[in-house]
């Protein structure tokens, strides 16, 4: 079982209107798709729940949350400041796998967080990713993405990139013959339930799916993250978040 540990906080600021980033000292390397629990150190201050972030990025013993304003939890993360400290508990859950050949990674909204930092160590000679937004405002990251690979943007009222949705994207890809070795998806379900259908359309079986879910541990013990799959139910926290579509 992993501890918590009380780390110091580095920086802590707004990236859009609702999303910030924060950076904390931690010096254990996480592996992709990986999440933690996260809390104020005093265990008093409300709400009392940790909540569970993915990580969006680890360099040289700093750790980077990219995290959305959603509730009264991630409100008061969002107010916390440079120097102070937070309660880590993590890294938790499994990882996405890795490819050499070409690797497509498709996230919406704050789902495309874990992404950056599987494509980032990734052993893929080509990356590549889709990132669905609701509005220009709402773009997440996109000057970070490009430092690895091409990027296209899409957001629903096409206030910037293109007036699509990710499978859209995906389906016209692969309409003209790409080729991705391995997809990695996080975002909406709806999102993933759609990229999975285009993937078993074109018979693509390496698709993997991070689930998103409210939390109250992170270990298994409070049963509050289960999800329902045509393979049956499984609790996202001590099976996932990582999943293999198509798992019967």
């Amino acid at each position: 079982m992993k501890t918590s540990r009380i780390c110091p906080i580095i920086s802590n600021n707004f990236v859009t209107k609702d999303t910030f980033l924060m950076n904390v000292a931690f010096d254990e390397i996480p592996q992709p798709g990986q999440f933690l629990m996260l809390s104020k150190t005093d265990g008093l201050s409300m709400p009392f729940l940790p909540r569970p972030i993915s990580v969006f990025d680890w360099n040289d013993g700093v750790l980077s949350l990219l995290v959305k304003v959603v509730g009264k939890g991630t409100k008061m993360l969002s107010k916390m400041k440079a120097g102070e400290k937070i309660r880590i508990t993590g890294y938790l859950g499994n990882s996405f796998p890795d490819t050499t050949g070409t690797l497509l990674c498709i996230g919406g909204g704050i789902g495309v967080a874990p992404l950056f930092y599987t494509a980032k160590i990734s052993k893929a000679a080509e990356k590549h990713f889709i990132l669905g937004f609701r509005d220009k405002n709402s773009v997440l990251m996109e000057e970070k993405f490009r430092e690895l690979g091409e990027v296209t943007i899409v957001t629903d009222d096409g206030s910037y990139g293109l007036k699509k949705y990710p499978h859209e994207v995906l389906e016209t890809l692969l309409d003209k013959g790409f080729e991705p070795d391995g997809i990695c998806t996080c975002g909406p379900l709806i999102m993933m339930d759609f990229v999975e259908k285009v993937c078993e359309k074109y018979g693509i079986m390496e698709l993997y799916k991070s689930y998103e879910t409210t939390m109250g541990c992170g270990i298994g013990a409070c049963l509050g993250c289960r999800i329902e799959t045509p393979g049956g139910s499984f609790l996202v926290c001590k099976e996932g978040p990582v999943f293999k579509a198509n798992r019967r």
